[in-house]
């Protein structure tokens, strides 16, 4: 591992890190808090995990004319926009502008027929290329050709646009095939947008993400909202692979999905497609680093958990379903109480992890030991010292 004055401070938590991914998973414990904590360890997980990574800014299908665009802030790294063009095709671009550094676009996304920076009204078209620049002309360091937005990898996958700052990082959809095929039959790519919820957590990023791809805390969290109806003590977690988990959390007995009809238990009106495997529960997928995706019944509610530093997470929730959901005559009141309901568990969660932040913070705070139905964060953990570690 190459040494800088960050890895040397960080060497105790980068032992720890090792020590604790060395042991076998039926004996795994949770990261060392430092992790979760220390400003330093943000900064190394910039450099080796986030500039390295695929990142996901939201559905394509959110960004359907030209001009279209979604956003991603990673303080300390880059500010991105992906851009729907012209010709239909998506492309991603720095928003930082390239006279004085002024960002470009609104947070979190928007539309426009150019991007003007609001500093000096710099003038960018929808590709990168600089289109005007006020007052410039008498500066023979100004070179017009030499001030295109830097662009970046992008792909799509399954109707999720990610982007990657990494030039050489291996496609994305490969190391994703098994996921694919096992999510094939809900139409993940052809679903739409119902509504989006964002908000600021005071946690550090990990902490939403693993608790996102992992259920045991229903017993506690959720205790009226999911538990009643998808017991934590019923998750079976599965092998993951390189850039995921999963793990399945079964319907309780007499539960059953709003579009599954009455007489043929095991189906949906809205997915001919599903069977009884997949109305029998959550699949529940973590695509590393930020994307938590959860298949529940013919819908599916997705979380990217992206980090305003050290201690800070903006968190965007979408709720996806079929088309022909969102044409029904009632919709409007149907989404209503659906956001309500999903609003409820975000607050539920909000609260359990930041209360679960201060708590990393104390002296008594140990990495502790995780329970087979926590195989998903025990996998993190290895992701994420494979990637800082960098041995």
């Amino acid at each position: 591992m190459s040494h800088t004055p960050t890895t040397a401070r960080l060497a105790p938590v980068l032992e720890q890190l090792r020590a604790v991914v060395a042991r076998p998973t039926s004996e795994a414990v949770a990261l060392p808090p430092a992790c979760y904590t220390d400003s330093d360890f943000y900064t190394l997980e910039c450099e080796r995990l986030f500039a390295r990574e695929w990142l996901c800014l939201g559905r394509s299908a959110d960004m359907a004319a030209p001009g279209d665009y979604l956003t991603l802030d990673i303080p300390g790294l880059a500010s991105i926009m992906t851009v729907r063009q012209r010709d239909g095709s998506i492309k991603a671009l720095s928003r930082v502008c390239r006279h004085r550094a002024a960002l470009l676009g609104e947070t979190g996304g928007g539309s426009a027929k150019l991007f003007v920076c609001p500093y000096h009204n710099w003038v960018y078209d929808l590709d990168g290329t600089l289109r005007g620049a006020p007052a410039m002309l008498k500066n023979p360091a100004f070179v017009r050709k030499d001030c295109t937005l830097p662009a970046y990898r992008c792909e799509t996958w399954e109707g999720f646009v990610f982007v990657n700052l990494d030039p050489n990082a291996p496609p994305l959809a490969p190391r994703l095939a098994d996921i694919s095929r096992r999510a094939a039959r809900y139409g993940l790519a052809e679903m739409k947008t119902a509504f989006i919820v964002e908000d600021t957590w005071d946690t550090n990023w990990k902490v939403p993400f693993e608790n996102g791809t992992e259920t045991y805390h229903h017993i506690g969290v959720h205790k009226e909202t999911l538990e009643p109806f998808f017991p934590g003590l019923g998750t079976v977690c599965e092998p993951g692979g390189p850039g995921y988990n999963l793990h399945v959390v079964p319907t309780a007995k007499d539960f059953r999905f709003s579009d599954v009809p009455l007489d043929r238990p095991g189906t949906s009106t809205l997915n001919p497609d599903l069977g009884a495997d997949e109305m029998a529960g959550f699949l529940i997928v973590g695509i590393y680093p930020t994307l938590a995706i959860v298949f529940a019944g013919a819908h599916t509610v997705w979380f990217t958990f992206n980090p305003l530093g050290a201690e800070r997470t903006h968190v965007r929730v979408g709720r996806i379903s079929p088309a022909t959901y969102l044409q029904l005559p009632d919709i409007d009141e149907r989404l209503k109480e659906d956001r309500v309901r999903l609003e409820e568990i975000i607050r539920e969660d909000r609260a359990s992890c930041s209360g679960v932040q201060r708590g990393l913070h104390m002296r008594d705070a140990v990495a502790g030991p995780l329970s087979h139905l926590e195989l998903t964060v025990a996998e993190f953990g290895r992701y994420l010292a494979r990637q800082v570690l960098d041995d």
